[in-house]
């Protein structure tokens, strides 16, 4: 009898299962990488995003000259500090009562009393507003959290207006 070539069924087998493992593990290794990628992505345009935010709120803010009513010379926090209701000293450029408010997931400025809200930052998970006064130093600060960025990163803007607003009102 003549000895004939060829593999075995247990080398077939042996080598499906070794091909198998290497595939797993490559897919897994891609699989990894893409994640990777997508969330250093989501957090560099979350990071983006903020920054843009932070800076228009802190233009806001910088010219908030007071509340609503032209005797009423102090900023409103309102709805358990997520909203801020503030004039301006910019009386031309931007006239009227500005609110700067956290609603649902966004942050949104209101330019004049009745009118839209306008949003500056969608995606936010939690927001904060705060105000103090000490004699004639006040500030304000805005802090939020956005859903896509990483886990425990916060976004801060501290400002103090121009015209150092020193009664703050809580409604």
């Amino acid at each position: 009898m003549r000895k004939q070539a060829g593999f075995t069924l247990i080398e077939l087998i042996a080598c499906i299962v070794i091909l198998g493992l290497i595939g797993f593990g490559a897919t897994s290794v891609i699989s990894l990488g893409a994640r990777s990628f997508f969330a250093a992505r989501n957090a560099d345009n979350a990071g983006t995003s903020a920054q843009l935010a932070l800076e228009r709120i802190a233009l806001e803010l910088r010219d908030a000259n007071g509340g609503p009513g032209a005797g009423n010379t102090a900023i409103r926090l309102q709805n358990n500090a997520t909203s801020i209701e503030y004039t301006t000293t910019q009386t031309v450029a931007l006239p009227g009562t500005r609110t700067l408010a956290y609603t649902g997931s966004a942050i949104t400025l209101t330019p004049d009393t009745g009118a839209t809200a306008r949003t500056l930052i969608d995606g936010v998970r939690s927001c904060a507003m705060s105000f103090s006064a000490a004699g004639r130093a006040s500030t304000l600060t805005v802090t939020f959290t956005m859903t896509n960025a990483p886990t425990g990163e916060r976004f801060t803007i501290t400002v103090k207006p121009r015209s150092n607003t020193a009664n703050p009102v809580t409604l």
